[in-house]
């Protein structure tokens, strides 16, 4: 009723009228008990929304009214946030980072200032507006001699001769890569990142390289300053390494380098390679280097780039068709390729490190791999294949691999009145290994009611072994099942002791009881399952000569119940 301000029942109204009520509102609308689907509903039927004018604090008004009779719960009303969208204005036409899933990544973390990432490539634009402030120190490794030697109708130009301390991009190649990976976003400027704050390190190995005939500009290195560039940023500090480079001819320098660098605890990320040109689908390298997570493109549709090159060593995929980021000379432009799907991924490895610095970079490939949305072009594909790999990145399954919400474990204490089989323990799963323990529960035989104790175990999921309860029962009680054990889908008949593997997060598992009446059990004690048939009419329990429970009890904190 508008208005409300009592329920017309005795000891909650006085409890309202301690808070100094104001306004009580009905969030849902009454539902009839037509289904037992409809449950659920009759139940929300019965939540209301209170205000209250006075001073009172949430958490003592919930208290206050948590303890009257019939009051199922009472909880403080919180707000909640909208998802973290950032305001760039080329934020919408970054199709690529809403495909793999960055604004629930955001939700968990946008990066940590101490995972650097390196870009080793043409280098980066060192004053764009969008990628200054998250430098760290680099180097430029290009050294090509004083008088390369060109590929037929090419030239060099710019900066290609001696290392030294200016990883100047003059390409725009590295620019664009490092805007996908980080940029300053969230500031109403230009494009957005996977990540905001981890640190860019810019590596140049690749110099600028132009065609005679049209001006068309590409970045070009040789194998050696590519393995330099790989040790110089591990030495120096980088997590991550984006390689968005890449040829088919398989080098023992570069090789050498990429496993220093994993020998080093760093994630490598590398181009499967664009096969457009030549038409050939060799492998490329440093993708196909052992360990290395190769990255291959995809179009908005979920299909294979026209130009995305695959093999067996393909790992996952990710948007490289038409994405737009900062370019040479503080710009902004779309480009496609394998080059642009591979800081996609880099970005993801370094939200995950950002949240878990402690994996390994073993771990942070796994998590990255077995985390991808699966993707296949017929339905009778395996998953991974030779064309995606496991699948499309997804950097908010990735991170929640990574760093899950914590689920703490709640105790039941509260029982009914009678109960005629012990207590349930409830296991909710979703990946590691658990076993179900109930509590040894007695029942004294100057009691026909239960004194017992149900445990609620939130766990994470992969192996559950159920087993039956030991339980001393007086002869009225004649059906004792063990447990329930909740994983997420699928319905799954174990017998008791048996391990059972939880797929993902979702199988119902119902485990009978092993316990049976008037036998001897293997690890109980000698006349467990015997004795109640002559001393109480037989039925499920043992006898009453009290033998000593103490010394059975799984949990040593024997008390007599």
């Amino acid at each position: 009723m508008a208005g409300a301000k009592a329920f017309g029942i005795g000891t909650l109204d006085d409890a309202l009228g301690d808070l100094k009520i104001t306004e009580i509102t009905s969030l849902h609308p009454p539902s009839p008990a037509t289904s037992a689907a409809m449950a659920e509903a009759v139940q929300m039927a019965g939540t209301y929304r209170i205000r209250y004018a006075g001073k009172t604090n949430a958490e003592t008004a919930v208290k206050r009214l948590s303890s009257v009779a019939g009051v199922v719960y009472a909880e403080p009303n919180v707000y909640r946030e909208t998802c973290i969208v950032p305001n760039d204005p080329d934020y919408p036409s970054q199709w690529g980072l809403n495909h793999i899933n960055c604004p629930a990544a955001w939700d968990r973390t946008t990066g940590s200032p101490n995972i650097v990432v390196a870009v080793i490539d043409t280098g980066i634009d060192l004053d764009h507006p969008e990628l200054a402030g998250l430098l760290v120190p680099g180097r430029d490794l290009v050294d090509l001699g004083t008088n390369p030697t060109p590929p037929p109708g090419w030239h060099f130009e710019g900066d290609f001769d001696n290392a030294d301390a200016d990883p100047q991009d003059e390409v725009g190649h590295g620019s664009h890569v490092a805007g996908t990976i980080a940029c300053s976003s969230n500031n109403g400027v230009g494009v957005a990142g996977v990540t905001w704050n981890c640190r860019l390190m810019p590596v140049r190995v690749l110099a600028r390289l132009v065609r005679n005939s049209d001006g068309r500009v590409s970045g070009t290195g040789s194998a050696a300053d590519i393995a330099a560039g790989i040790r110089w940023a591990v030495d120096n500090g980088a997590r991550v390494l984006n390689l968005s480079l890449g040829g088919s001819v398989d080098t023992q320098v570069e090789r050498d380098a990429i496993a220093y660098a994993i020998a080093q605890g760093a994630v490598v990320c590398a181009a499967m390679g664009n096969g457009f040109d030549d038409g050939d689908n060799d492998p490329s390298y440093p993708a196909a280097y052992p360990d290395v997570i190769a990255v291959g493109a995809i179009d908005q549709s979920d299909h294979q780039a026209f130009f995305s090159q695959t093999g067996p060593h393909i790992d996952v995929v990710a948007p490289g068709v038409g994405i737009r980021s900062t370019v040479w000379d503080d710009g902004y432009d779309t480009y496609q390729g394998t080059s642009m799907a591979t800081p996609h991924v880099a970005g993801v490895a370094a939200l995950v490190l950002s949240c878990n610095p402690q994996l390994s970079a073993a771990q942070v490939g796994d998590i990255v791999r077995q985390t991808a949305r699966p993707l296949r072009d017929n339905p009778a594909d395996p998953v991974p294949n030779d064309v995606y790999g496991f699948g499309c990145v997804d950097a908010a399954a990735a991170v929640n691999r990574a760093c899950p919400r914590p689920q703490p474990s709640v105790p039941i204490t509260a029982c009914p009145s009678f109960v005629r089989c012990p207590p349930s323990v409830v296991v909710r799963c979703p990946s590691q290994q658990i076993v179900c323990q109930p509590s040894l529960i007695q029942c004294p035989p100057t009691r026909p009611i239960w004194t017992c104790r149900s445990i609620i175990t939130m766990c994470r999921s992969q192996q559950i072994t159920c087993l039956s309860l030991p339980v001393r029962c007086r002869s009225l009680v004649d059906d004792c099942p063990s447990q329930i054990t909740i994983c997420p889908s699928e319905t799954v008949i174990c017998p008791s002791q048996t391990p059972v593997t939880c797929p993902q997060p979702s199988n119902l598992i119902r485990c009978p009881s092993g316990f049976l009446c008037g036998i001897d059990q293997p690890g109980q004690p000698p006349g467990f399952g015997k004795g109640m048939a002559s001393d109480q009419g037989g039925g499920c329990g043992c006898g009453s000569q009290g033998e000593d429970w103490s010394a059975y009890d799984p949990y040593s904190m024997w008390n007599g119940e």
